[in-house]
């Protein structure tokens, strides 16, 4: 996905996708509300894809 120049957001990559998410599920330190929504977001979509896999 290509962004325009003068936005800020840029593509989450594998590993800090994964530093996010064992952040959140150990509780550990996120170092803003906008990364803990990140993580949430990433969390919730792989548990329906994994149910979504499941029901198959």
């Amino acid at each position: 996905m290509k962004y325009p120049l003068h936005t800020v957001s840029r593509p989450v990559s594998g590993s800090e996708v994964q530093k996010l998410a064992h952040a959140l599920k150990s509780g550990g330190y996120v170092a803003n509300e906008a990364a803990l929504d990140l993580a949430k977001r990433l969390a919730a979509r792989r548990h329906r894809r994994k149910a979504a896999n499941a029901a198959k």
